[in-house]
């Protein structure tokens, strides 16, 4: 068994004021009471540790400049040459301490992402939906989980849909590219996991978000601007049946006048507290 991933230090926490400690039991009440909670995360649990956000100040799209909302048909267009560019692109971004890929690949999971793991230990939370590319809610021993916008530390069949850790799918430099599935009766081309500007998201992916959307009878939802779909609207489907939502985040969204309670911090900070409520609820009524 592999040693636990290391965890990025969130902020001290300031103690919670009255308001917010009314809030974390509220949240953890609601929790408790529920028999299958689905948790939505974004780039905001990711940011915490160390991660570039794509919106918002000083994020990706302010320092970089907008992407190329073309980016799957131009991998289409030519995936030989966009391996080309991958494999040589690698190279330089390790060698650039400042590059996104860098700062994805030296992340480690923070207190947010250990404790989620943990609830899902605890048998509170059931299945996570991340729109977060880097691996750490994996990492963090996360099992329940549906990557919605894919994986950057993973490889994905274009015909069949499979998908490989780029460890388990080692590219030849000097060989055949694109790569194609190694799978019996496929030879679909591959590319990596992470949904591209103008590429539909995975059939599978979508239908696992909806399917457990649709089995929620409690929806957290933690450091995510809630702009992006599909999977902003998969909170509002479940509230739409009568389903409680919980917000962790430090800012108001479009989803807070929906929320039964909207926790205001950061998610290291509040998640662990909110396991550890939670923890002293069950082992209450053990």
């Amino acid at each position: 068994m592999s040693d636990p991933a290391p965890v990025t230090p969130s902020p001290t926490p300031t103690p919670l004021t009255a308001g917010a400690a009314s809030d974390l039991e509220l949240a953890a009440e609601l929790l408790a009471s529920a028999r299958h909670v689905v948790v939505l995360t974004g780039a905001g649990v990711s940011k915490e540790s160390g991660i570039p956000t794509f919106r918002g100040e000083g994020g990706l799209r302010a320092t970089n400049g907008e992407p190329p909302m073309n980016g799957f048909q131009l991998f289409l267009e030519d995936s030989a040459g966009w391996w080309r560019q991958r494999l040589e692109r690698r190279h330089t971004e390790q060698a650039n301490p400042t590059s996104f890929a860098r700062a994805v690949d030296e992340a480690q999971p923070n207190a947010a992402h250990h404790a989620l793991a943990e609830l899902e230990r605890m048998d509170v939370v059931h299945h996570l939906i991340t729109q977060n590319v880097d691996d750490l809610h994996r990492r963090a021993g996360q099992q329940e989980i549906t990557e919605i916008h894919g994986n950057r530390h993973w490889l994905r069949c274009l015909d069949c849909g499979t998908r490989w850790p780029q460890r388990e799918f080692p590219v030849d430099e000097a060989g055949e590219l694109p790569p194609r599935c190694a799978q019996p009766g496929c030879d679909g081309v591959i590319k990596d996991d992470t949904v591209m500007f103008g590429e539909p998201i995975p059939t599978e992916a979508l239908a696992r978000c909806d399917a457990q959307t649709r089995r929620a009878d409690c929806f957290l939802v933690v450091g995510t601007s809630a702009v992006v779909m599909p999977a902003a609207g998969f909170p509002l489907l479940a509230w739409q049946r009568g389903v409680p939502l919980v917000e962790v985040n430090p800012e108001p969204t479009p989803l807070t006048e929906y929320a039964e309670v909207s926790c205001r911090s950061a998610a290291g900070a509040l998640l662990p507290e909110l396991a550890s409520a939670l923890r002293s609820r069950l082992g209450a009524s053990a």
